[in-house]
Formats: C-alpha cells, structure tokens, sequence
C-alpha cells in the first residue's frame, strides 16, 4: 500500500481532549481523534514517490528555517458539511499572517481555500438524531515546528513523524 503524507503543525493541547469529553464526541461521531493526532494541516501532500519525498523533506527544512515561531489561537468552533448533521467537527484557528504566509510557501497553487482548523472528529453517527450543544473554546498553540507526517489510518496514533522541522533554525 502506497503511503500518503501531508505537512502540519502538531497541537497536543489538552484543551481539545477535554472538550471532545466533555461533549462526549463518540456520541455523535464514528471516528474520534486523540490527543496525539491533533494538528492544523498545511498541505495534504498525498502519495509520493521516494524522490518526491526526499524533495518535500529538503523543502519543509528550507522553510520552516524561514519562518520565525509564532503564535495561533484557536477561538471558534467550525463544520463540514450538513448543518444538522456535520461530517467534521473541528476547532477552528484565527487566521494570521504567519500561517497564510506559511500555508502560501508550501502550496503556492492551492486549488480550495485554506480554512484553519484543528479536526476533532469525523463520520456523523447515524443513529445519533441529537444536534450537537453549543460549546466555545479559547486557547493558543505556540508555533515551534512544522511535520511531514505518514499517514497510518489502522494505527493509533494515526499519523507518524517523517520529518521534524524547527522553525526558524537551520536544519
């Protein structure tokens, strides 16, 4: 099986575990994300051949060496698809210049828009007839490094680091 990667910001906050207990997310949804998957992802790369792959460790490196660390915060709560009945539930990040700037540099010719966002869970539970409560969430994610993740959906944690990149340091 061809692996597939993408490049993200890790965000283990517990800030996020806790709301998606506290909301009892498995309630609504089929698949949960723990703790250890948490991220904002920058550019879903997809499969890659063994030179693409050394060629978006090299790029990821030269980039992130580029980018000065810096902060998000996470203030709002965000969906996809049906309203009463939403196949993502994510928490949603403020855009900032830094990371429309970064999310630029890795995919200059994005062809859908960057909407920031942190997925919690996904695959509305069929059964499940009760809208989602109202909730609001605050925190902030210092921005230290950026990842190359493997994606390993049977795994858990689902995604494996590839390659660590620094933020604004030489690799």
């Amino acid at each position: 099986m061809d692996r597939h990667y993408f490049i993200a910001i890790p965000v283990p906050l517990l800030e996020l575990k806790q709301l998606s207990e506290a909301v009892n997310l498995g309630h609504y949804y089929q698949q949960v994300y723990g703790q250890e998957d948490f991220h904002l992802t920058l550019h879903f790369l997809g499969g890659l051949t063994e030179r693409e792959l050394n060629e978006w460790q090299c790029r990821l490196k030269e980039i992130a060496a580029t980018v000065q660390p810096f902060t998000l915060t996470i203030n709002h709560l965000v969906t996809f698809g049906n309203e009463d009945r939403p196949r993502v539930f994510a928490a949603g990040v403020e855009e900032t210049t830094s990371l429309l700037r970064l999310a630029n540099q890795l995919a200059p010719e994005r062809h859908k828009p960057f909407v920031p966002h942190i997925t919690l869970a996904k695959r509305w539970n069929a059964d499940c007839e009760e809208p989602l409560p109202d909730m609001t969430l605050q925190a902030k994610i210092n921005v230290t490094e950026l990842i190359l993740y493997e994606i390993h959906p049977a795994d858990r944690p689902r995604y494996r680091i590839n390659t660590l990149a620094r933020c604004g340091k030489e690799q």
